[in-house]
């Protein structure tokens, strides 16, 4: 908790706390006024950062007690205000029906039954639509549901206590979930003892930055888009490296798009994790899964690779790491096709996505076996080692990303053997 005590600071600490509130005013505003002189992002994302910052404004001065009910009710308000009253109510009312089952006095065994049919209900929703129901209700309900609902029940089916509904609500309608669908995969456990660790002050500033951060790479990405040359035209070794170059550097929009979602979150006092750590400089295949949509890859350890390493481990922990990551990259790969179905309304199967991930996955169960065997020590290396290790992670990405990317395998072999494509 912070210093400030759940009854909430005292009127001098008020009196204090005036210049630091100004001084982040002021630097939201600011980024405000980017957002708008340069086009970030859409007008409904400039008014969710307006709410946002409305919210902030109004979180900061109540006592740390009353903070997360606050958030909660103005998430609930904040979905009404940006998705409209309809897709809001029955997005909530969905996540209400999931609540209720789960919060049930039924087995366990009945309860993830009875959130999987009426999973396997939306799923069939989402392919033929319902009358009444709005086309853009499907896609936030898949947003806000197909990922974290799994952490959630795992969290749940090993709690101490039954799940409290303003818990749900919390995790659940986070407000940024409500713009940006592709979202980081948030973890329940962590989102629930992350809030006033440390005063508001620093949390929210610490929000800033990674705002900030995030600005500056979807302006980078703006750049990259605009000058990435036509794979059509690619025809000769230095159009086709910097075609498959800025291919992976339109990455940046994602990153971006994160750092601004975790920081907006920041903003109510949420101490969370960052998303990405200098992913461009990794220096392994592990170490470029380390580094890159962190979110996602605590999310796969923690329900996938984890309880497949501990049920093998007794056969041996090479053979455990090797296994539990091959199964990690493989629902890595169908959980991505999941989440293409849930956005879009068709699941994503084509052979350069499928290429990807299984190439992907055999050097990292290469890097894992490596590690594994290394006791987990770092190699030790020169400063030129290490470059070069961080420009061979480089290229290999590099060109496994212009593979993925590709419409097909015949238009990724056209371009890597200079004759245009992808």
């Amino acid at each position: 908790m912070s210093g400030e005590g759940a009854s909430g600071p005292s009127p001098m600490s008020h009196h204090a706390r005036v210049p630091g509130f100004i001084l982040l005013l002021v630097q939201l505003a600011g980024l405000l006024a980017i957002f708008h002189f340069y086009r970030i992002e859409s007008p409904l994302f400039i008014r969710l950062v307006v709410l946002c910052v409305v919210g902030f404004g109004i979180n900061y001065w109540l006592p740390a007690g009353w903070r997360y009910r606050f958030f909660v009710g103005f998430g609930v308000v904040g979905f009404g205000v940006l998705l409209g009253p309809l897709v809001a109510g029955l997005v909530i009312g969905a996540g209400l029906v999931f609540f209720a089952i789960v919060r049930s006095p039924l087995p366990w065994w009945a309860r993830f039954t009875g959130v999987g049919l009426v999973g396997a209900a939306c799923t069939v929703g989402r392919s033929t639509g319902l009358p009444g129901v709005p086309p853009a209700f499907w896609p936030i309900l898949g947003s806000l549901f197909m990922f974290r609902l799994i952490v959630y029940l795992y969290d749940v089916r090993f709690a101490r206590s039954p799940p409290r509904l303003i818990d749900f609500l919390g995790y659940f309608l986070l407000l940024p979930n409500c713009y940006f669908l592709l979202f980081p995969v948030v973890d329940h456990a962590t989102f629930l003892v992350c809030r006033d660790r440390r005063p508001i002050q620093a949390v929210a500033q610490t929000g800033i930055r990674w705002i900030a951060r995030g600005t500056v790479q979807l302006l980078l990405y703006r750049f990259v888009d605009a000058y990435r040359p036509d794979p059509a035209l690619a025809d000769t070794f230095g159009s086709v490296v910097g075609y498959m170059v800025m291919t992976y550097l339109l990455y940046l929009r994602l990153s971006g798009q994160f750092h601004i979602a975790i920081g907006l979150l920041h903003l109510f006092g949420f101490d969370l994790p960052e998303t990405h750590r200098r992913y461009l400089l990794a220096s392994s295949i592990a170490d470029f899964w380390r580094r890159i949509n962190i979110y996602w890859k605590d999310f796969i350890v923690k329900v996938f690779y984890l309880p497949v390493f501990f049920r093998l481990r007794r056969s041996g922990e090479l053979r455990a790491a090797a296994i539990a990551t091959v199964i990690a990259f493989l629902a890595t790969w169908l959980l991505h096709s999941w989440q293409w179905y849930w956005l879009l309304g068709t699941p994503l199967l084509t052979w350069p996505d499928t290429l990807f991930w299984a190439v992907l996955g055999g050097l990292m169960v290469a890097s894992t076996v490596r590690e594994v065997r290394s006791a987990g020590r770092p190699p030790e290396r020169s400063r030129l080692g290490h470059a070069f290790a961080v420009v061979r992670t480089f290229a290999i990405i590099v060109v496994l990303w212009s593979l993925w990317q590709s419409s097909s395998l015949d238009a990724w072999w056209q371009l890597v053997s200079l004759r245009g494509g992808a």
